[in-house]
């Protein structure tokens, strides 16, 4: 069964991968913990995500509409893809 400090664990870790970045990163450490994930530069764009168990028992970081992101054991992989959804398009689009 999935225990909510293993989930902080792996929340924490994230968070500063995400900082390294110039992103800010929150875990938010209620019942069920989250990391609040926001563009620094464009902080509108912002995303909670999640970290549970998949069905085969591996731990998995979680989009809130229930969305796999990644492994916890590929974290750059997953920062690819935060950092990519949550980014600032400048010039405006065409």
């Amino acid at each position: 069964m999935a225990t909510r400090e293993e989930k902080l664990v792996h929340l924490e870790r994230l968070a500063g991968e995400l900082k390294h970045r110039e992103f800010t990163a929150e875990v938010v450490a209620v019942a069920k913990p989250y990391l609040k994930v926001a563009n620094a530069s464009t902080p509108t764009l912002n995303e909670r995500v999640r970290c549970e168990q998949a069905e085969d028992g591996t731990w998995v970081f979680w989009w809130p509409w229930h969305q796999p992101i990644g492994s916890v054991d590929d974290v750059e992989a997953v920062v690819g893809k935060i950092t990519a959804v949550l980014r600032s398009v400048e010039g405006g689009q065409r």
